[in-house]
């Protein structure tokens, strides 16, 4: 049987997520030469089949170190796993499909030359992920749209539960998708709350996405992708949990948040690791004060004390930090003549300003952009003065523009972008 490009691309990509372990840059650098971190702005899906086909016959081209990590698991055949995926009602996302978040890649172009993986305080692969498993039907892109991270000790207190319950529930009222990590404890109460109110939430294992794990949770995990929620992982389906993979996996669940909020956490735990990651992604961190002659509240007292941790005693001081990177500053655009309107209550066309719905709601670092882009009897809009113009990431400005060209607000004139005006 012949297979279709289609195919042979799924297989090739089923085959790399099994033999490479979490993510690493060389891999990265194989599938996108160009630089991994321009995927989204170029839209160029990685050469799967190529590099899937170099580690099964053990080219002498690649890196060494790629070599021996595959050493053991090179020799194997993704066909079985595609059919057990199927059973499982899972699926392989790769960074080209529809339901890739953005922030699985924004968030670590935000975190190159921080330094991060060289950092004791973020331990774990700190590389992009290629791609993850999802179980469930949602799409994954829309459900983390709008969310938050919600992290803490499994040993949880009667106090804690009930403040993640609280929070998670309040939040999640406010139309977000929690985001958390599966286990018991502080994790299990935002998933729970989140959905309790009728709304989604998502958990990131540290396991094959058809594990269990903990296994107590099983009824909790059939719940979530029976009623429109997910769970994802970068691990094959049947692969079981181990220490470095839950903190490899910390870095997926910060980097899906707005932000990340720990609740209860003792000095040295997986929670204060998510919250490095979320720190390094320049993201807001929050976090709960507790009872000082309590060891789970120790690890958030400190945060708050050193600085590095917003003091979250209500969720609306969550809401308050996030939404300048949400909706509180999406603004509602204009394509004729306009400009924009900060969600809906604007004047009319001939203020200058859209109708609520007219247009599509940019962040607020697309507004930026958008604003500093030229218009057709100028000589603005290049590359070098918008990133002048707006102090956004060289990179992160090139993704912008490309995204606003595609929405029909931009387009390319020459070395300028330029506004579109209908």
């Amino acid at each position: 049987m012949t297979l279709s490009e289609q195919q042979r691309t799924e297989l090739a990509w089923i085959y790399l997520r099994h033999v490479v372990e979490g993510s690493r840059r060389d891999v990265l650098d194989l599938l996108w030469p160009d630089g991994w971190e321009l995927r989204r702005m170029n839209q160029t899906p990685g050469d799967a089949i190529r590099v899937a086909g170099m580690i099964l016959r053990r080219d002498k081209a690649l890196p060494e170190s790629l070599l021996n990590a595959t050493a053991h698991r090179y020799d194997f055949d993704p066909r079985a796993t595609q059919e057990r995926s199927k059973r499982m009602g899972m699926r392989l996302l790769a960074s080209d499909s529809e339901e890739w978040p953005t922030e699985f890649t924004d968030a670590f172009v935000r975190m190159m030359g921080t330094g991060a993986d060289k950092d004791a305080g973020v331990r774990g692969q700190a590389e992009a992920p290629f791609a993850v498993w999802v179980r469930g039907e949602a799409s994954l892109a829309e459900l983390v749209k709008h969310s938050i991270t919600m992290v803490g000790t499994r040993a949880a207190t009667r106090y804690g539960r009930a403040v993640a319950y609280q929070f998670s529930t309040e939040l999640s009222m406010q139309g977000y998708t929690m985001v958390s990590g599966g286990a018991d404890g502080i994790d299990k109460q935002a998933h729970m709350a989140a959905l309790e109110a009728g709304s989604h939430t998502v958990a990131v294992m540290a396991c094959g996405a058809d594990v269990s794990y903990p296994a107590k949770n099983r009824e909790l995990f059939n719940r979530m992708v029976n009623s429109g929620s997910l769970i994802i992982g970068e691990y094959a389906p049947g692969t079981s949990a181990a220490r470095h993979r839950f903190l490899t996996r910390n870095r997926l669940a910060a980097a899906l948040g707005k932000g990340t909020v720990m609740v209860e956490a003792p000095v040295r735990s997986g929670a204060i690791n998510t919250m490095n990651w979320a720190e390094s992604m320049l993201k807001p961190t929050l976090a709960v004060p507790g009872p000082v002659d309590t060891a789970a509240s120790q690890g958030t007292l400190l945060r708050i004390q050193e600085g590095r941790a917003q003091m979250a005693i209500t969720s609306q001081d969550i809401l308050d930090a996030v939404e300048p990177l949400g909706r509180q500053l999406e603004l509602d655009v204009c394509t004729s003549g306009g400009s924009e309107t900060n969600r809906g209550e604007g004047r009319g066309p001939e203020g200058g300003f859209g109708q609520r719905g007219i247009g599509p709601k940019l962040s607020w670092q697309e507004t930026a952009v958008f604003d500093a882009a030229g218009i057709e009897n100028d000589d603005s809009g290049s590359l070098t003065k918008i990133q002048r113009d707006t102090g956004l990431d060289g990179v992160l400005v090139m993704k912008l523009v490309r995204d606003l060209e595609t929405m029909g607000l931009l387009r390319r004139k020459a070395d300028r972008w330029v506004k579109v005006r209908d």
